[in-house]
């Protein structure tokens, strides 16, 4: 929908931008899909830029992961000297290159009017909306921002069709979902499952025993307890960004709650005012 919104912009010159800013706690499956597929997440961003008619585009990448740089812009670098970037991309008219550009560790520049504002060179906080991004985003541009597992999946999708990908998941979750694993478990890491998969398979995948509950889509998703193992990933259900984080018997709730309002006191951008003073007040009754 964000592609044919912007496509469907009368003003001509657009971008694309991939939300790498990977700042929610416990998610850290963008480092990986870098790491190991970045040719097709820059495929995606081609194949947005050849439907959107966009000639630049960006990587907003998380400023902790700086150790990427160098091995992404040998990447970029491959796909230039391969006719995969520049001017007239195969012989097909298209001209399109993509820059990186670092953050600074702001938890806020991962939604994405605040990144954008860091993109143009200011502080990172959020923009009122109306207007949306793909009318007027960077530069006053239309611009078409999605995150790395969208773009790594377009690539995936415009070689097998559009059906591939929808016959997974559910009818109104389709597709998959990339989980980072992390917390009280024996086999943390990165998995993918089709929407629609129960909380108690992925919890029998990684190892996890003696549960005491599991925060899905990162602090500010949703915490479920031993009672709600029948439900699933999904829009219609838990919605996550990513992040799965498993705690066992031997954690403190309150503990946990401390530590989730330690961080938003810290990382409130403060833009909002229920924010600024709300999570300071919350920080100073956790203690």
């Amino acid at each position: 929908m964000k592609w044919r919104f912007c496509s469907e912009e009368a003003e001509t010159e657009r971008y694309v931008v991939c939300n790498a800013d990977e700042g929610e706690p416990g998610t850290f499956k963008d480092r990986v899909l870098l790491n190991s597929y970045a040719h097709q997440v820059f495929e995606g961003m081609t194949l947005c830029a050849s439907i959107i008619k966009a000639e630049q585009g960006f990587l907003y990448l998380r400023g902790e992961y700086l150790h990427l740089v160098e091995k992404l812009q040998d990447i970029l670098e491959q796909r230039r000297d391969s006719g995969l970037l520049g001017n007239n991309i195969l012989d097909q008219g298209l001209n399109f290159d993509i820059e990186i550009r670092l953050g600074c560790g702001a938890y806020i520049c991962d939604e994405e009017s605040a990144l954008i504002e860091s993109l143009e060179g200011k502080r990172g906080i959020p923009r009122n909306r109306p207007p949306y991004p793909v009318s007027q985003g960077y530069l006053g541009k239309p611009i078409v921002v999605n995150n790395v597992e969208t773009f790594f999946a377009a690539s995936k999708i415009a070689a097998q069709g559009g059906q591939w990908f929808a016959d997974v998941g559910t009818k109104q979750s389709q597709g998959t979902k990339i989980l980072s694993i992390s917390g009280d478990c024996t086999k943390p890491g990165i998995y993918e499952y089709p929407f629609g998969t129960r909380i108690e398979q992925v919890l029998q995948d990684c190892g996890a025993t003696d549960v005491l509950g599991i925060q899905v889509g990162g602090p500010s998703g949703t915490f479920i307890g031993l009672d709600e193992l029948q439900r699933t990933l999904a829009f219609e259900d838990l919605a996550t960004g990513g992040s799965f984080i498993i705690f066992n018997q031997s954690r403190s709730i309150l503990d946990i709650v401390k530590n989730f309002t330690h961080f938003f006191a810290h990382e409130s951008c403060g833009f909002c005012t229920p924010c600024r003073v709300g999570t300071s007040l919350l920080k100073k009754t956790a203690g």
